[in-house]
């Protein structure tokens, strides 16, 4: 039977041993230069490419407890969506520190990026780290200026049909990349839609994560000519890395986003991470 003990004060120099519970964490941890205090992730985390080989600790809603006090943490850091979760709170109760962080918009993703920068002594890299993403977004405002926003769809799934909603990082982003998102008109974050919804609302761009990263349309749309997306073979397919991964990356994700609505605003230059 595993025993749960109360853990002892880490000494203050002591190196630190980190857990993270969540993607956006792992990518955060690594790209503020912490990366080799990282001893334990999540079962989602894979990149960068050598957080494959780290231990597993589940999820951020199912922590596996015993595995993260087999690796001896000085800090634990998860997403607030966690902290009602029993694992969480038994974490706290022994001693374990944890930080809690959001990750749901562009200025959650800016303060999680400070909080966890303040928490291991880094936040000259973190300041550097968030001026860096405002510069990315600022550089894709400036190429959108004078583009019309155009109807967009953006969906994760197909079975059902999943698209991205209002309240979502992804959401923000679309707006900024010049879209008017038409899954904005159901109250949900994630809502599930039917075909009749989508043709009604005739996105002239569509998004398809189910798609991978091929870019032309599929089958599943061919079926649907009368969407202005289809008929103007503007159907593409998008890789979940780094799309769907909120965190560092979050400006090549509104690029890569961005070159697919209006690529007009690219046009002359030479092919970069959004072609």
């Amino acid at each position: 039977m595993f025993v749960l003990a109360r853990v002892s004060a880490a000494s203050a120099d002591a190196p630190m041993r980190i857990v993270s519970l969540a993607p956006s964490v792992t990518e955060t941890l690594f790209a503020l230069g912490a990366g080799p205090d990282v001893v334990g992730v999540s079962q989602y985390c894979d990149y960068p490419p050598q957080v494959r080989d780290l231990p597993r600790v589940g999820s951020f809603l199912t922590p596996n407890l015993e595995a993260i006090i087999a690796l001896r943490p000085t800090l634990v850091v998860g997403l607030e969506l966690s902290s009602d979760v029993r694992q969480i709170r038994a974490l706290n109760s022994m001693g374990y520190p944890v930080l809690l962080v959001s990750d749901d918009s562009l200025q959650q993703i800016e303060t999680s990026i400070e909080k966890v920068g303040a928490r291991i002594n880094r936040e000259d890299e973190a300041h550097r780290l968030v001026a860096q993403i405002q510069s990315q977004i600022a550089a894709v405002q400036n190429r959108l200026v004078h583009a019309k926003p155009l109807r967009a769809l953006m969906l994760v799934g197909h079975q059902p049909i999943v698209a991205v909603g209002p309240g979502t990082y992804l959401d923000e982003l679309m707006r900024i990349a010049r879209a008017d998102n038409i899954a904005d008109a159901v109250d949900q974050q994630w809502p599930h839609l039917g075909m009749e919804f989508i043709i009604a609302m005739r996105p002239e761009v569509v998004l398809d994560g189910a798609m991978g990263t091929d870019q032309s349309s599929s089958s599943f749309w061919e079926k649907y000519p009368t969407i202005p997306a289809v008929r103007d073979h503007r159907v593409y397919g998008y890789a979940e890395d780094p799309m769907l991964h909120a965190g560092p990356r979050v400006g090549q994700s509104l690029e890569l986003i961005a070159r697919k609505i209006h690529p007009e605003a690219w046009n002359g230059d030479n092919p970069g991470a959004g072609n």
